[in-house]
């Protein structure tokens, strides 16, 4: 009897230490948000939205697109606030209550405006696996790579490096792609020349290199806010900045609101670019 009131207590303290999500919270539980993906088989269709910031009316409505399509999941590519504070990330929470499926984050300059002091409130805000800005997952035979380009200002350097290049090496059979909120490469006339992942050239192209070296399919990114596509040696480079901040191009330059469907169909992956009013604007394919 002692021994049964002992565990039974012991159970009962572990669990005061488990974060506790309600369904409006789920988002935040990015550790159970993959465990909850484990059950998923080609084909499926997933979400991309980037930099929303302080457009909240756009992000509600892109929201609301977004799950009319029931994708299986949303990845954000960045800047989901405009500063890195309590209030902002409440009321970003308070605007994705609708999200009832896996929602996967990566971290942008404004989610932390590159201070230890915005990447701790940052981590406070999800339930990351390893408490880190940067992870990865399997959806089937893909892997789901998402990295932290503002730890090191622009540079994918050090310990993620190190842990980037285990994990693509390990991963050798797989079909891989790559989510992180500064582009590699941007457009002729990007507003983001210099400020992106070209800031450091050198770097840019070891990453680069890496990338074709093991296999990566296509790399996705944000914080240009417009749509782009482009294709580097043979990997597909696309930016989908239009989650409701100010927009950084014409409409003709891809300069408009949308969110990028992605359907993945066993050996290949469609991607649809579609705007506010639900209109399919551009189109992809990765083989």
């Amino acid at each position: 009897m002692i021994i049964r009131k002992l565990f039974g207590s012991i159970i009962l303290i572990a669990l005061l230490f488990i974060p506790f999500f309600s369904d409006a919270e789920s988002i935040r539980n990015v550790t159970q948000n993959i465990e909850r993906l484990k059950m998923i088989s080609p084909p499926y269709d997933f979400a991309l939205i980037g930099d929303s910031r302080d457009g909240e009316n756009v992000y509600r409505q892109l929201i609301q697109r977004i799950l009319e399509h029931k994708p299986a999941f949303i990845i954000h590519l960045g800047d989901m606030i405009s500063k890195p504070n309590e209030k902002e990330w409440e009321r970003f929470f308070k605007l994705s209550e609708p999200i009832n499926i896996p929602f996967f984050p990566v971290v942008g300059n404004h989610d932390v405006d590159q201070m230890k002091l915005g990447e701790k409130i940052y981590l406070n805000q999800f339930f990351l696996p390893k408490g880190k800005t940067y992870y990865s997952f399997m959806v089937g035979d893909v892997l789901f790579i998402t990295l932290d380009s503002e730890k090191e200002q622009c540079r994918i350097a050090n310990e993620q490096l190190l842990w980037l290049e285990n994990t693509l090496i390990h991963n050798k059979e797989n079909y891989k792609l790559i989510f992180l909120h500064r582009p590699l490469f941007v457009a002729i006339d990007s507003l983001k020349i210099g400020k992106a992942m070209d800031r450091f050239p050198s770097e840019r192209d070891q990453i680069h290199q890496l990338f074709i070296k093991t296999g990566v399919k296509a790399v996705f990114s944000g914080d240009d806010h417009r749509y782009t596509y482009q294709k580097v040696d043979g990997i597909h480079y696309i930016i989908t900045g239009g989650g409701g901040a100010p927009l950084y191009a014409t409409k003709e330059r891809g300069g408009y609101f949308h969110f990028v469907l992605v359907s993945y169909k066993g050996n290949r992956i469609e991607g649809k670019v579609i705007d506010l009013k639900g209109e399919i604007r551009e189109t992809f394919i990765v083989e």
